[in-house]
């Protein structure tokens, strides 16, 4: 790792006296590539450890003239923006797939992306994310948890499978639901002893899991039924379709629904928003974009099937729009994005759903 270049800054402190800097930026694991860029565009860079304080250290020479710290959100979380916050500074965490990218191919360094950040914070073309507070950080991660859980149970299930599938040995009566019933009924299984003993450590992990998920559900329902989330865990519940899963991981995920001023910046939030492509006479097409919230846009277009059936005025759209566009799943997504609108309108007001009649 290159080495802090002290020389260098104290010459931009001298030579740029009074100017206001902009400030990218690249966060690693385990270094900061940090462009300095002032009022005569002129950038300055050096490399530091991944250590918020030393980080600020440096900032403090500049003594306020810092305008903005902007630097793209990823693994290494948001514990350097609210270190910045708390110091007094400017910071903008902004999406990856929402800073501009040139249209062709060329060079691409740390020290080129930093500066490259700098500029553009300077241009006023960046917008930052939410940034969540530390305790609304670690509950999410719980409901995030959660969701690995499930994906680990769902391998092993097909671990199980493709184990007997190997073996060509018949599945037992009601391991498609899988019932205890129908796993307890797996060891009985005659085979080999090698594969007997896989059989037996899948079981064992199977089960873990299992007890896992139920644990953290519990300690899941605790955190949204505290007192400073209010109600809205209930609320969201009255809702057709929208269980304790989905409106855990509905109440967490947005951590904070006031932030949003509109229905329509919710579902761009959650990757439900349409985003349609037309160029000359041909006729455009929408499609949605893979970004935002793919677990709870998933727990979302699975509640709306639900929705469709005991909500009428949502049946009612689902049937016309499959109707005029005979895709199913283009309708649902749009019932999706309704029922996501909806919640956010339940968390805001804290009140229950009221089932919606077909206008006549």
């Amino acid at each position: 790792m290159a080495k802090i270049n002290l020389s260098q800054l104290n010459d931009v402190l001298e030579k740029q006296n009074g100017t206001a800097f902009h400030v990218g930026i690249d966060v690693h694991k385990s270094s900061y590539h940090v462009a300095f860029l002032g009022g005569a565009g002129k950038a300055s860079t050096f490399v530091c450890s991944a250590a918020p304080e030393e980080v600020i250290n440096h900032f403090n020479r500049f003594d306020g003239k810092i305008v903005q710290v902007v630097y793209e959100c990823g693994p290494t979380g948001f514990e350097l923006a609210r270190v910045l916050k708390e110091a007094g500074y400017n910071v903008l965490v902004v999406a990856p797939s929402r800073v501009p990218r040139p249209v062709t191919e060329g060079a691409k360094t740390d020290r080129l992306d930093c500066i490259r950040l700098a500029q553009y914070s300077a241009n006023g073309m960046l917008k930052s994310v939410a940034v969540p507070s530390r305790g609304q950080e670690a509950q999410r991660s719980l409901i995030r948890r959660r969701h690995d859980v499930l994906d680990s149970i769902r391998k092993v299930k097909q671990r199980i499978r493709s184990h007997l599938l190997y073996l060509s040995i018949k599945e037992p009566n009601g391991l498609n639901h899988w019932s205890d019933k129908s796993v307890k009924s797996l060891l009985k299984l005659q085979m080999p002893p090698g594969a007997r003993d896989t059989l037996k450590s899948l079981v064992r992990e199977l089960m873990f899991l299992k007890n896992e998920r139920k644990r953290i559900e519990k300690q899941i329902r605790c955190v949204c039924s505290q007192e400073r989330h209010g109600n809205t865990y209930e609320c969201l519940q009255t809702t057709p379709g929208v269980g304790p899963i989905t409106a855990a991981t509905f109440q967490l995920e947005l951590f904070d629904p006031g932030r949003f001023k509109t229905g329509d910046q919710v579902a761009s939030y959650l990757g439900l928003a349409p985003c349609v492509r037309q160029s000359g006479e041909s006729k455009g097409r929408s499609r949605l974009r893979p970004v935002g919230q793919k677990r709870l846009r998933s727990l979302l277009v699975e509640a709306a099937w639900c929705f469709c059936r005991k909500d009428e005025q949502a049946g009612a759209k689902y049937r016309r729009l499959v109707s005029k566009t005979n895709v199913p799943q283009k309708a649902i997504v749009a019932i999706a994005r309704d029922l996501a609108v909806i919640l956010w309108r339940l968390s805001l007001e804290q009140r229950s759903y009221q089932l919606r009649p077909v206008a006549a």
